[in-house]
């Protein structure tokens, strides 16, 4: 059993990487743990998921726009993770 939870995640949307909640990308209008995110750079930047409260990284790449998401060490333990399931 490993003591931190790995994953990464590559959409049209963003997803959040713990638990799959998942944002629609607007220029003015998405908001991840009360911050405005912009979601048409390709500046990586970190953000609290709404949803379970994890920390992950955001970065959106260029090819019609993808977002790629990531957890980041020591957020959630690959236990907590299944528990969550």
């Amino acid at each position: 059993m490993k003591d931190s939870y790995w994953n990464t995640e590559d959409e049209d949307y963003i997803k959040c990487p713990y638990c799959g909640e998942t944002w629609e990308p607007s220029y003015e209008d998405t908001y991840i743990g009360g911050e405005c995110v912009n979601c048409f750079s390709e500046e990586e930047k970190e953000y609290v998921c709404d949803d379970c409260g994890k920390k992950f990284i955001l970065y959106g790449y260029q090819s019609g726009w993808k977002y790629h998401t990531r957890t980041i060490d020591g957020q959630m333990t690959e236990k907590e993770h299944e528990e969550f399931e």
